[in-house]
């Protein structure tokens, strides 16, 4: 919003101007960082804006990742082309089609325009910028070198978000596959059986140990519908609650680690983010244990962020990285443990670190294709069971019942 202000500064000295902010607080601390203190604060209609001003709209506005990577490049290229950071928000504000974008780049100009490094002026939105960035962006605020700093954020952010839809591409025809079969069994035993049960108990047929499981199973879920939505809603808790608490990521984890083929690839997941941002940090001029503390942070994984913590406590006692990660191999295969010690005695650990992670962004590549053409034939055969066995044990009493007529 704009807003038009009136105030005074130390010389007795009136000033008035417009100010472009989220609300009149980010204007009174605007004031205050110049030594002004402000007399009178009014919020105009933003030029070019209707009476809802896109309210309707914001609500339903996310910043995604892509977002974060289009404005990470664009900050690169307008620094690289002589534009300070400050002309380069205002520029960003204006053309900002998203509500909840142009707010964001607003309190980070407040926040700049009021003394404030530019790392903590984007610090106050941590949900959009992880660990990693704040690290990058104030190590190249240390070494002047912001422009180079946005232009690496840039790609290492590309690739972060190019892995995760690697991901989800993989694990959404499984999931779908999945959650269609559930729907399907649970309308079977609760609609279908049910309804066959009674022409059964009316023809007093015998019926198999099969089909009297089934029809028992379909009058329960039927007739506790409440308990029903109840379990569905916690199965959907544990997959997507539970997993993101603490616990629930040392639980998951130490359960995928221990899958055939899918601990191998979630470790090579895991791998590759760290090896991103450890080598990112270490490029931009960070010192080892910063970069290993960002970087425990900005993985996501409480495991290999306790072990992170411990190889950092190692090298602040002068001990060798890579003697430290191989005290953990269980999560840092020995490949990572040689390079480790390659980069260090040759002084290239940040750039060996990111050749490392463009290795194993490949073999992920691979794994995840491989795994999906095992998972997928494996779901639509149990599938195909577990369906035929609640048809089988329909089939059975309708065989007994035309023997008896025959």
């Amino acid at each position: 919003m704009i807003y038009t202000y009136e105030a005074y500064g130390q010389d007795g000295a009136v000033e008035r101007g417009e100010l472009d902010a989220l609300n009149e607080q980010e204007v009174v601390d605007h004031l205050r960082a110049r030594a002004l203190v402000p007399t009178s604060i009014k919020k105009q209609r933003a030029a070019g804006e209707g009476l809802s001003s896109g309210v309707s709209f914001s609500i339903f506005e996310r910043i995604s990742p892509v977002d974060i990577v289009f404005l990470v490049r664009n900050l690169g290229v307008m620094l690289k082309s002589g534009l300070s950071i400050s002309e380069a928000l205002d520029i960003l504000i204006d053309d900002a089609e998203k509500v909840k974008m142009k707010a964001m780049l607003t309190r980070v100009r407040t926040n700049l325009r009021g003394g404030k490094p530019l790392s903590e002026s984007f610090s106050q939105d941590l949900r959009y910028f992880p660990p990693i960035f704040l690290g990058m962006v104030k190590a190249g605020e240390s070494s002047g070198k912001l422009d180079a700093v946005f232009d690496e954020l840039g790609a290492y952010l590309y690739k972060e978000y190019n892995l995760t839809q690697k991901v989800k591409s993989a694990l959404t025809y499984p999931v779908i596959l999945l959650i269609g079969s559930t729907v399907v069994v649970w309308l079977m035993l609760t609609l279908v059986l049910p309804r066959i049960a009674n022409v059964f108990n009316a023809s007093g047929a015998h019926m198999p140990a099969v089909t009297s499981f089934f029809i028992a199973l379909g009058s329960f879920l039927s007739n506790n519908l409440i308990l029903s939505f109840a379990a569905a809603a916690a199965v959907v808790w544990f997959f997507t609650g539970f997993r993101k608490t603490e616990t629930g990521q040392r639980f998951f984890f130490h359960v995928m680690m221990r899958l055939p083929a899918v601990g191998t690839l979630v470790k090579k997941i895991v791998l590759v983010r760290l090896a991103h941002s450890f080598g990112n940090l270490l490029q931009s001029g960070m010192s080892a244990t910063e970069a290993l503390e960002l970087t425990g942070e900005s993985i996501g994984n409480d495991v290999y962020e306790r072990a992170f913590k411990e190889v950092g406590d190692d090298v602040k006692e002068g001990a060798a990285l890579s003697k430290s990660f191989s005290k953990h191999p269980e999560l840092f295969p020995n490949i990572f443990v040689s390079l480790v010690t390659v980069g260090e005695r040759t002084g290239t650990l940040g750039s060996v670190l990111l050749n490392l992670a463009d290795f194993y962004e490949e073999d992920v590549d691979d794994a995840l294709k491989t795994l999906a053409s095992l998972v997928e034939p494996v779901i639509l055969l149990a599938i195909g069971l577990l369906i035929g066995t609640i048809a089988l044990s329909v089939l059975l009493p309708i065989y007994q019942l035309m023997g008896q007529f025959a």
